[in-house]
């Protein structure tokens, strides 16, 4: 069994990514974006020796391959909604060998090696641990001590409110890492004009 945990990504095919900048993007130019957020998160990822394996789930061919060209697994969808496919590729990492396993959304463009870093050192005084996005109504990772012990609510958009409701109900160590970095997602058109204001140097491109 691996004593790092193991990384999951979902990631859905970059035609139905975005959908909400549609008004400012095109779909060539939402496609280029998702593709660009996920290079950099499963480089990141691969640049963090805090990390065992990293895995991505999905369900399209192009993105498979993306995640083997940058030397993750690739597993393909086995449910309809999020929360239950994240579900089953975390049984499924568990199989594997993962003790404890982080899951991190496909578009975190300020994901950095330190952020992983703080978030596997946490698992060992707390068995969930959420981080909000920065409304603090999604949740852009969750790291989980023991995977199997704890269904995730992905999918709602009070996920992260869900995950602290549910982690608390079953018992668990739960707790909260608010992050700038971590919390910063690009899912409508005023979060692609912060992406263009913040201008981090980084290998997305905010289009």
């Amino acid at each position: 069994m691996s004593a790092r945990p193991w990384a999951l990504v979902p990631a859905k095919g970059f035609a139905q990514s975005k959908s909400r900048l549609s008004a400012v993007l095109n779909e060539p130019e939402r496609e280029a974006l998702a593709r660009g957020f996920l290079i950099h998160v499963l480089d990141v990822l691969a640049a963090s020796d805090a990390i065992g394996e990293r895995v991505v789930v999905t369900d399209s061919d192009t993105v498979a391959e993306i995640a083997r060209r940058h030397g993750a697994i690739s597993v393909r969808d086995e449910a309809s909604s999020l929360g239950a496919i994240v579900d089953h590729a975390l049984r499924g990492v568990v199989a594997g060998g993962a003790r404890g396993a982080i899951v991190f959304m496909s578009d975190l463009p300020e994901l950095a090696p330190s952020d992983v870093r703080t978030l596997a050192g946490f698992l060992g005084e707390r068995d969930v641990v959420a981080v909000p996005d920065l409304r603090g109504e999604g949740t852009n990772a969750l790291a989980l001590a023991s995977p199997l012990a704890f269904p995730t609510c992905f999918g709602h958009a009070d996920s992260f409110t869900r995950h602290l409701a549910r982690a608390r109900a079953l018992g668990l160590r739960v707790g909260v890492h608010t992050s700038d970095r971590l919390g910063f997602d690009v899912d409508v058109p005023s979060d692609l004009a912060s992406l263009r204001k913040r201008n981090r140097a980084s290998r997305v491109s905010a289009a």
